[in-house]
């Protein structure tokens, strides 16, 4: 008898654990105004509903503009705000999540801003990487324009930061669009993505 009642204290144990999970549908249905300003409460509901019925989640916003929920996982939540602009949210634990604006002019840039679940900013550092670490083993006879390219991209540095899907990562891609031909014809070859993995404490460089 005590046996039963053990497994069942254990089975509703492991069901109250499942049903506290956090999952990235509620953390965006819940998201603050300041959040999602274009946004209502109801468009996100919408974009939920529409795309867990397989359907095209999409919505106006509050200035009548089209912005679709491209893609929704328990730990990872892609937005299409406008054209030109792309929103990414990701959970890195049980209690943090990283918020990604990515606009595209043409180059793409992103911004990146921390938050528990509740919604309320967390202090986390984001890695910066100097242009250089980008850069692979350049041969001698591209040295020139390849020298030309990292002292351009030192001023330009426009960067895209994109979540995974699968894991608590980010990649960082330095834009090259903005160079001189020939100077980015090299960059394109020779520049990198560097990726990032939260290790619980902070982003740990990936090494390939």
């Amino acid at each position: 008898m005590k046996r039963i009642i053990l497994l069942s204290l254990l089975g509703q144990m492991m069901c109250l654990s499942m049903y506290s999970q956090v999952r990235m549908r509620d953390i965006f249905a819940s998201a603050p105004d300041s959040v999602f300003p274009l946004l209502t409460r109801n468009n996100r509901l919408d974009c939920i509903d529409f795309i867990e019925n397989k359907m095209p989640a999409r919505v106006k916003n509050r200035l009548d503009n089209v912005v679709e929920l491209l893609k929704l996982g328990d730990a990872y939540l892609q937005l299409r705000t406008s054209e030109r602009s792309i929103v990414e949210m990701r959970l890195l634990s049980d209690s943090l999540m990283c918020l990604i604006h990515t606009y595209m002019g043409p180059a793409a840039d992103s911004r990146v801003s921390f938050y528990d679940t509740a919604w309320k900013p967390v202090a986390t550092e984001l890695p910066c990487p100097a242009v250089g670490d980008y850069w692979q083993a350049v041969p001698d006879s591209l040295a020139r324009e390849a020298d030309s390219a990292r002292r351009a991209l030192a001023d330009l540095t426009l960067t895209h930061i994109k979540a995974s899907e699968a894991e608590p990562t980010l990649t960082f891609t330095l834009q090259t669009s903005e160079l001189e031909k020939k100077e980015r014809e090299v960059a394109q070859h020779y520049v990198q993505p560097l990726v990032y993995r939260w290790d619980g404490k902070s982003f740990v460089r990936q090494q390939k």
